[in-house]
Parts: structure tokens; sequence; C-alpha cells
């Protein structure tokens, strides 16, 4: 078991990074700051997927778990599927979008593998914070003002006729996403897991479950909150490796994004800067 996160990670404009292996890290995003944990159950890689990335303007900060029911080269062609796909998505705003041209992709590549997904983009010029979900369990979210968490997840328009919704990636079924848009300001912090986190059991099979969960959620800050609930899924499997899933969960702060005009950042980002990489 880990005692706390190693290093910190900050992506360039334009960049997605992660995929399969084990991380406790520290996260450093245009208007966010946390900590990424993920622990594949046995083995280098394991089925959640995890990435990170910055829109060419380096406002816009995405994050993408995803939970795969497969193994081995399956895994590994989802996430390099995912990883190509977000890469060509880093400056779509609508997750909505993100998600059912990423269930297409995958359908065409033949991999139909079940994939569990969240999607959660910030755009610190504005704090809106949006969040999609492809059958993946809801998020938490704390308010700093009212020092409460609440579910990140809010009441959403009906179906369409005749559409299926929300669900997982790969099932081929063409679904249609919908999302949950928050304004947030710095202090509020955001919670994601995959079923690894819920399904911990005991040995005599009682899950953590979200009230495992609930039960340790304060106004500590992001690192504490993250080994405060590692020490807790090993303390409940009374066990110091959790081997009965793929464990990933990301703790993420709002802080003050990028400082001075969104158009100066577009300007310096994208113009200036590859100006200046093509004269090299």
């Amino acid at each position: 078991m880990n005692s706390g996160p190693e290093f910190a990670t900050g992506l360039i404009c334009g960049e997605v990074r992660g995929g399969t292996t084990p991380v406790y890290e520290r996260v450093v995003l245009p208007g966010l700051r946390g900590v990424l944990y993920s622990r594949p159950c046995s083995g280098a890689s394991g089925g959640d997927i995890h990435y990170l990335s910055v829109c060419g303007s380096g406002l816009l900060s995405r994050i993408c778990l995803a939970d795969v029911a497969g193994h081995g080269e399956t895994i590994a062609a989802v996430g390099t599927a995912m990883h190509a796909h977000l890469l060509r998505s880093v400056d779509t705003i609508d997750e909505r979008k993100v998600l059912e041209r990423m269930d297409r992709r995958l359908e065409a590549s033949g991999l139909y593998a079940m994939t569990t997904a969240v999607l959660v983009t910030y755009y610190s010029p504005s704090r809106r914070l949006t969040v999609a979900y492809a059958g993946h369990p809801p998020g938490w979210l704390y308010r700093s003002r009212e020092k409460t968490w609440g579910t990140l997840q809010m009441a959403t328009p009906p179906p369409q006729p005749s559409k299926f919704t929300n669900l997982p990636l790969g099932t081929g079924l063409s679904p249609v996403y919908t999302r949950h848009r928050f304004k947030v300001e710095p202090g509020d912090r955001l919670l994601l897991v995959t079923d690894g986190v819920i399904e911990t059991t005991t040995p005599n099979d009682v899950p953590f479950d979200t009230e495992g969960v609930t039960a340790l959620l304060n106004s500590d800050g992001c690192e504490t909150l993250a080994s405060r609930l590692l020490s807790a899924l090993h303390a409940h499997a009374d066990s110091g490796r959790l081997s009965h899933d793929d464990v990933t969960f990301l703790l993420a702060e709002i802080v003050d994004g990028p400082p001075g005009p969104a158009l100066w950042h577009v300007v310096k980002n994208r113009l200036l800067n590859r100006r200046t990489r093509l004269l090299r």
C-alpha cells in the first residue's frame, strides 16, 4: 500500500496522458489540482483506464475514468482507441458528443468490450463543470460554501423516444448521452471512482458500497482524503492488497485558472507557441 502520491503531473496544451498502468500521483490541470490513484488487482496493467487532457488553448481540462469488462489484448486495444479519440476531441466541449463518437469508434473497430466511463470537463474562465456518464457510478461534489458533499448528478430531461440513454460503451446499441452541468468555485471538490472502490468487500463479502465512501467525506484536502479513502478500503478488505478488482479514484479541487483574459491564452497557446515551434 502506497503512503502517498509520488509526483506532480502537469500537461501541455493539446496533450492526453494516461492508460491502464498503476499510478498514485498529484494532478495539475488548468483550474484543477488533485490526486489520481489507480491500481490493477493483478499484473502491471488492468481493466481500469484513466486519461487526463488539456485543450489546445490551455483552458479546458478533461478527466476520463473507464472500466473495461475484459482482459489482456482487449483492454489494451480499447485503451489505445480511447486515447486516439480523446486526443482528437481535446477541443470538443460537449462530452455527449465525445462519448457518442467514442462509442461509434469502438464499434467500428470491432471492439465490443463493455466499458463504463465518466467524462468530466472543466472550463476555468466560466467555472463551468460538466459531467457525462456511460453506465458509470456517479461521483460526488463538495460545495465549499455549504461544507457539504452531494451527488455529482442532476435531474436530466427524459430520453428521446426509442433511444437508449447513458449505456456503457461497446453495447452496439448506439446510445445517446446526457450531461450534468454545475457552476463551481475555488474550494469545491469532486470525487470520481470506478466499481472497484464501491465493490471492495470484507472477508465475509460485505461491500464497501457508496455508503462507505459517503461516510468518509469531509472537508479535508484532496491528498488527505485520498489517503483516508485508500486506508479505509484496505481496512475494509482486511488486506494490504486489494485483489478483488482494479481500483481507481480521482479527487480534485477547483482552483483559480490561468490568469488573464481567455482570448490571450487562445492567442498565446494556439498561435504564438505554434509559431515558435515552427521556427525552431
